[in-house]
């Protein structure tokens, strides 16, 4: 079970959710979330992680040739995407940079419609590392909200790529999470930081733990 922990907006908590032992953290670069940084904080942010826990800068670019200047300047593992153009940009965008690519799929908590939701997830799936599923929110995600389980999960059946899960995850219910969804990873924000961007070294401790523990 991979752990990844976003959202991160000082190098000290870095530095301690990767002796804790998490795999992946990200920043986020998109205006309007609490926890966004600039370009200049996120590369100081990014290289407090540990060798071997991989970098990931979270956007949401209004065309496609913003990814360039994030690759460029911040030399990430992954750049995680909300969908603002189509899959096929992602995979001309994923050639040119030669970065790995996290498409989210923004999953409303009363969805309706299923179908297109999951043929939303299979179109973004072709140019994806791997999925990320997260609850929909007005700056993409970090709601702190959880959505529906049993639509993650049948996402999770139905694409080719492994699936991270978000939206509302905390300590006291990612092992619920993952039992219902079975997904390659988790990813949280809100769930363990006493106010938006600052981290709880106790509730990343606890986060890890229980999710790793499945």
């Amino acid at each position: 079970m991979r752990v990844k922990i976003c959202g991160f907006t000082n190098t000290d908590d870095v530095r301690v959710a990767c002796e804790l032992g998490a795999d992946m953290v990200g920043v986020i670069l998109v205006p309007g979330s609490p926890r966004h940084v600039t370009v200049e904080q996120a590369k100081q942010i990014l290289a407090a992680a540990s060798e071997g826990v991989a970098k990931v800068a979270v956007t949401m670019p209004r065309d496609p040739s913003e990814l360039d200047k994030f690759a460029r300047e911040l030399n990430p593992d992954y750049l995680q995407i909300h969908p603002t153009f189509s899959e096929t940009e992602f995979i001309k965008a994923k050639k040119r940079l030669g970065v790995k690519i996290i498409p989210v799929i923004a999953i409303s908590r009363e969805v309706e419609n299923y179908q297109e939701t999951l043929e939303r997830a299979v179109k973004a799936s072709a140019a994806a590392d791997y999925l990320l599923l997260d609850t929909r929110g007005p700056s993409g995600g970090g709601t702190g909200l959880v959505h529906n389980w049993s639509l993650s999960r049948q996402i999770r059946e139905t694409v080719n790529v492994p699936v991270f899960l978000a939206g509302g995850l905390n300590p006291s219910n990612v092992k619920n999470a993952v039992e219902a969804v079975r997904p390659y990873g988790v990813d949280v924000a809100t769930g363990v930081e006493s106010s938006p961007g600052k981290k709880d070294e106790r509730r990343m401790r606890e986060f890890i733990e229980a999710a790793k523990a499945v």
